[in-house]
């Protein structure tokens, strides 16, 4: 795989924002823990440690990803107060791969794609590969954290969409989503347009 111009994002008009519940964010994406986190969650195991991340997502559309989509990380809410306050936008990624899980012909080929770096157990990925109700695999490079998390309510109002949309994969045009990156801090450096 190749990392040429990491941990660059190039705008592209493939900005895709992509939720992940608390408890799969603070195991996949241990940088971007929030600061009122419980640390417990996070093991040193390969997926805390790789730049290279593996998902699994029933969510719709998310198959129609492809190498060199960004990804803007939208943690899902704790259920501790409204969605708009306390799910926040926290990483940006750019995918490398997407597969559909019935591609693979056998567990131990699923296992090998994704075990290294997934944050699913053992148990877990053989469950997920029985039941096949999460089908679609995202491999992609965690990128650089968002030194300041970007609430919903601030997204609605940068990109316009409303608490009616489906907030577990919305298309970013370049002009909102360098908003939010820009807004949560980066270093405008790390965009190439």
């Amino acid at each position: 795989m190749s990392y040429d111009n990491y941990p660059l994002v190039k705008l592209n008009n493939r900005n895709f924002l992509l939720s992940i519940y608390p408890t799969w964010h603070t195991r996949l994406f241990p940088e971007s823990k929030l600061k009122n986190e419980d640390g417990s969650l996070i093991r040193d195991i390969s997926h805390t440690n790789s730049i290279e991340k593996v998902y699994l997502t029933g969510m719709r559309d998310t198959l129609k990803l492809r190498a060199g989509d960004n990804l803007l990380i939208y943690r899902t809410s704790d259920g501790k107060g409204p969605a708009r306050y306390r799910s926040v936008a926290t990483s940006v990624c750019v995918v490398l791969d997407t597969k559909d899980i019935r591609e693979f012909e056998n567990y131990t080929e699923f296992k090998q794609y994704c075990g290294p770096y997934s944050v699913f157990s053992e148990d877990e990925l053989m469950l997920l590969y029985n039941k096949k109700n999460y089908p679609t695999i995202i491999r992609f490079t965690y990128n650089f954290p968002l030194e300041k998390k970007i609430v919903r309510d601030d997204i609605m109002t940068i990109t316009g969409y409303t608490d009616a949309d489906y907030w577990g994969f919305l298309p970013l045009d370049d002009l909102h989503f360098k908003r939010i990156i820009l807004d949560g801090g980066v270093n405008e450096g790390y965009i190439v347009n």
